[in-house]
């Protein structure tokens, strides 16, 4: 629901709710609005003089031609202009009549004019309905103008790899809008879930109650040091066990997406460096003899360190899907629908 819809629903219950069939709803309201930081000193004065007609028995389509015969002053007209009948329009102005207890159009000489309470009721009508209707329809996102804030889990490396093209984007096209990054966490899916994460990037398999779709395939390279004597292009299985590695820690004491096709074959590195983050493996490595086995988006940065190299890794070592996971509630939001393009954009300019 858009921000300001309090407000709408305030202007409209300010002339069909009962304060005798409601007697707390002037205090409902003003905290409402309160809650929301939302104006409501102009709604105040006017709540304690409701007519009396519940907001439930409301049809809205009669405020639809309430404008219309407001705006023609002529039943003919109105009854054209939204596709009734002469007499089905007529039935309608009676029953807004007895609504407002307000003649609302009085005939003078061969027109009707409208009463000072018809001229109140258009005036609110101008505003109201096109509120009512963008609330209704879903507001459209202008990225230019929005103030939205998008809440993204991201793996160290998707970090690395998709934040300057993303951060770019948003900054060029969407200069107002707020960007939170956490770190990706066993917890992420959990928390698209309950909506405290808004999109969540990762090669851990989505859960089937959140929408997910594959925006790459992860596959890896290793990098090695200069002290590391072997020249090979591609390790095989044997290679790669005998040699000393550094483990970059995703999950639980893993680098889940090397050591579990390892485990399925019943084998197992020899870890001499455990870290947290892959930019700071690589640098650590440069002159070492240590192995580093990294995803391949990610080697290009490795370009300008002296003393690294890259070597293809044993082929057992399968590339993975890479998944982009936001909750179903998300789907039709046009703010957050242009989020995940941007994502996809940024992938794809890698």
């Amino acid at each position: 629901m858009p921000r300001d819809a309090p407000v709408i629903i305030a202007a409209l219950a300010i002339d069909f709710v009962s304060p005798l069939s409601f007697p707390d709803i002037s205090y409902i309201f003003v905290d409402l609005l309160e809650r929301r930081k939302l104006p409501f000193v102009s709604c105040i004065d006017r709540i304690s003089c409701m007519p009396t007609v519940h907001l439930q028995s409301l049809d809205l389509n009669l405020l639809v031609h309430l404008r219309a015969l407001l705006e023609e002053r002529n039943v003919t007209a109105a009854a054209k202009r939204n596709f009734l009948s002469q007499p089905a329009m007529s039935r309608v102005l009676e029953r807004l009549r007895e609504m407002f207890k307000d003649p609302l159009l009085v005939r003078s000489g061969r027109i009707y004019e409208r009463t000072v309470r018809a001229d109140r009721l258009l005036r609110e009508l101008e505003t109201v309905l096109p509120r009512l209707e963008a609330m209704v329809r879903g507001e459209e996102f202008d990225p230019a103008r929005s103030e939205e804030r998008f809440r993204l889990a991201l793996t160290d490396h998707a970090c690395t790899i998709l934040l300057p093209s993303l951060v770019h984007a948003i900054r060029e096209g969407a200069p107002r809008i707020k960007l939170e990054v956490s770190a990706w966490t066993t917890r992420a899916y959990e928390d698209v879930a309950a909506g405290r994460i808004d999109a969540a990037l990762s090669a851990e398999e989505v859960p089937p109650a959140l929408q997910s779709e594959i925006i790459f395939n992860l596959d890896f390279v290793c990098v090695v040091g200069s002290a590391l004597r072997m020249r090979t292009h591609r390790f095989t299985l044997k290679q790669y066990l005998q040699l000393p590695h550094v483990l970059v820690e995703t999950l639980a004491g893993q680098q889940t997406l090397v050591d579990r096709p390892l485990a399925q074959l019943g084998v197992k590195r020899s870890v001499l460096l455990t870290i947290p983050f892959f930019v700071p493996a690589i640098y650590a490595i440069a002159h070492s003899d240590l192995v580093l086995t990294i995803p391949r988006k990610l080697a290009k940065i490795t370009r300008g360190i002296m003393g690294v190299r890259v070597v293809e890794p044993p082929r057992e070592l399968k590339a993975f899907p890479y998944f982009m996971a936001w909750h179903s509630r998300l789907t039709g939001e046009p703010a957050h629908s242009w989020f995940r393009e941007q994502i996809r954009q940024a992938v794809a300019s890698l």
